[in-house]
Order: C-alpha cells, then structure tokens, then sequence
C-alpha cells in the first residue's frame, strides 16, 4: 500500500501478541474473517465495504474521536469495515465494495488499497513466515478471467504481512470445517454476499466445484429496486427480521421471499447439472451429507427450502441430510485454518 495513513481506531489487529501457528482467512464480498487461535475458533471479522467522504482536518478528527478505522488517500478519506456500515448510516449512502462475484472488483478504482487496508485490522504480522490459508471462488460466471489476477493480488499483499499463503476452494473450506466426522466427504455450500459457491469432496478431495453469480446483494438490489426503498434498509431487515418459513406481511419481506427462492433454485438446479453431466465423480456407495454456510443461508427457513428444493424432481445422487454450519458467519475461514494447520504439521 501507499504511504498513506491507515487508522485503526483503539487497537491496532496485529499487535496483541496472540498466538498464531497458522491462519485460516475468508476474504469474501461482504466480509473477511480471520480464524487462528485454538483449533481455529479464535475470530475476527470486518465488513468488506467502505464509504468516502472530503478529507477535512475536523472530518478526521471526529473519526478520531469516535474511534473509527479509515484511510486517507489525498483529498478523501474512506472509512471502511464494521464502521462503514454505521458511517454511511449518518449519511444515507450505500457503502462501496471493494470485491464483486468474489473476486477484486475492476470499477473499483480504490478497491485494492482498501481490502488491504481492511485484511491488516483482521491478520496479525507473521512471526516466522507462517502459513495463511485464504479463500477463493469456484469457477463460473463473473469469477472466471478474473480469478488468477485477485489470486495473485491477495498473495502479494499477504507477503507483505510475512505470510506463505495458499489459496482455497470456498466450498472445500467448509467441507473441511464440518465434515470431520464423515472423513470430509459431502457438499460444501457456501451462500455469500456476491455469489455462492459449491465444493463436492471425497475424502478432503475436491471433485467438483463451481460458483454461481448470486447472493445476498443480488437479493438485496434486486428487492430495492422493485419495492422502491433504500438497498440499506432492505438489507437491515433481510439481516435481523427475515423468516422464511412465515407467509410474508409486507411488500420488502414478500420481495426478499420471492428472490431467495430464485438463488436457491437456481443453486439446486445447478447443481442437479453439474452432477448429471460430471464424468469425474467417484460412484457413491451411500449417501452423503450437504452443509450450508454463509450469512445469505442465515436466516430461518433458508435450511428448509433449500432442502425441499433439493427433494423435488429428483436429484442424482443420494442425500443424508442437508444440515447449516455450525457457524454459518466463520465455516469458511475456520476451514481454511484446518487446511493450513494439517500443511504445517
């Protein structure tokens, strides 16, 4: 990054001295979790966004004041993270991403010095060139030409931070977060804010992966523009009232029913697809188990839809049970803290 000056607030992530022998680090379109500590369930996260605003002396001085973590570049200054959220709040604006379809976001002109900015609140220094593990997408519309470039840009900064990293398949992360007991074979799904990603593994191998384009943002502009309301307020209560298993009351909540059974049915269909025209499946002598994660498989209701989609019309092969992550917000970097722990030993 640039010389500019990066505040973190109160704290600086990567200072506290925390015990870090590997690292696992989901970096997806809406936020970026790191997992490290005891059996990886130490986290931190920040929201993948960022909001500008003119730099001013008294401008960064309240920022100061109320502890909120920015970057300066020239004559604006960019909050960004958890506090982009409550920032753009005040102002009635829609946060900016630095990543689309989870990978580096091409019209964003500052993308890349922000998601660095926001990967050093989250990833310690390394001590001794440890091993970080960071996922990526599987392939599929919107994620294809531009996958080797946003690998190769996170690898260089993760470098400057001291790390040795590899890259991970999304889906296959959670297959390693949740299928412990199944010798890691089944469905990893992961349901994120740019699109969702599907890993099938036999025994910890990835036999077949791919993402499709759509997530929580799709939904989430897709209700804004057909209800006429702020994307902010759609989002709000998509995120902390939304029950997929009631009728809806209002227009927002009937919109939001409406595009999630569009995501799911187009998740199921396509991987109903990719089954049926695999060559490279291993035969399957008993059923094996699906696994949801992300914040877009969240709330209440998703599990059952997603599982009578899966029942109806018939489906390829054998399902055990279709069951959420335990965590549904850190599967993914809580997998990629297994992959690179089982590489160190």
């Amino acid at each position: 990054m640039e010389d500019n000056k990066t505040m973190t607030g109160a704290t600086e992530a990567g200072t506290s001295g925390a015990e870090v022998g590997a690292v696992g680090l989901d970096i997806g379109t809406s936020r970026i979790v790191m997992a490290g500590g005891p059996n990886g369930h130490r986290a931190k996260s920040q929201l993948n966004a960022f909001v500008g605003v003119p730099y001013s002396k008294m401008t960064e001085s309240i920022l100061q004041q109320n502890k909120m973590v920015y970057h300066r570049d020239g004559k604006e200054l960019f909050v960004f993270g958890n506090d982009s959220e409550r920032f753009a709040s005040f102002f009635n604006a829609v946060p900016r991403r630095p990543m689309q379809h989870g990978v580096l976001n091409p019209q964003e002109p500052m993308g890349q010095q922000i998601i660095q900015a926001i990967i050093e609140t989250v990833v310690p220094k390394s001590r001794s060139n440890e091993l970080l593990c960071f996922s990526v997408p599987g392939k599929g519309e919107g994620a294809d030409t531009n996958l080797v470039y946003h690998e190769a840009v996170l690898k260089n900064f993760l470098s400057t931070l001291g790390y040795e990293s590899k890259a991970i398949n999304e889906g296959l992360a959670v297959v390693f977060a949740e299928l412990q007991n199944e010798n890691f074979t089944g469905i990893g799904i992961s349901c994120g804010g740019g699109m969702c990603n599907v890993c099938v593994a036999f025994l910890s191998v990835p036999m077949l992966t791919f993402s499709i384009p759509l997530g929580g943002d799709y939904i989430d502009s897709s209700v804004a523009s057909v209800v006429d309301e702020p994307l902010t307020r759609v989002r709000l209560i998509k995120e902390e009232s939304l029950d997929l298993s009631r009728q809806p009351k209002d227009k927002i909540s009937s919109a939001l029913h409406i595009y999630y059974e569009e995501v799911i049915n187009t998740l199921v269909d396509k991987l109903r697809e990719e089954f049926e025209n695999s060559r490279h499946l291993p035969k399957l002598d008993r059923a094996i188990p699906v696994i949801l994660s992300g914040g877009t498989a969240k709330p209440r209701g998703f599990l059952q839809k997603f599982e009578a989609a899966i029942k109806s019309g018939g489906f390829p092969i054998q399902i055990s049970d279709v069951r959420l992550a335990s965590d549904p917000l850190t599967a993914t970097a809580r997998g990629c803290f297994i992959a690179a722990m089982s590489e160190v030993r």
